[in-house]
């Protein structure tokens, strides 16, 4: 589909393809951390604007947290029995 470059690139060959590869399966993703995180922040949140008198708030806030915490949990679980 595209013409070879002119120049070869360093980052071609297949052991380097492999490293990078396997450098990028290697580390822990993050990602789930955060949401994981943000999911209790938003559960921590609702509690505190609960004891404040303002309970609407769980309407929004709840269903986010819960959402956040159970997706990222399952993914963190996930990912330490496949390790």
């Amino acid at each position: 589909m595209f013409p070879n470059p002119l120049f070869p690139n360093a980052y071609d060959d297949d052991e380097r393809r492999r490293q990078r590869l396997e450098a990028r399966m290697d580390t822990p993703s993050r990602r789930s951390v955060i949401v994981f995180a943000g999911g209790l922040l938003a559960l921590i949140v609702f509690g505190v604007l609960a004891l404040a008198g303002l309970p609407g708030s769980g309407v929004v806030l709840v269903p986010i947290g819960l959402g956040m915490v159970l997706g990222a949990g399952i993914e963190l679980a996930v990912g330490r029995l496949g390790s």
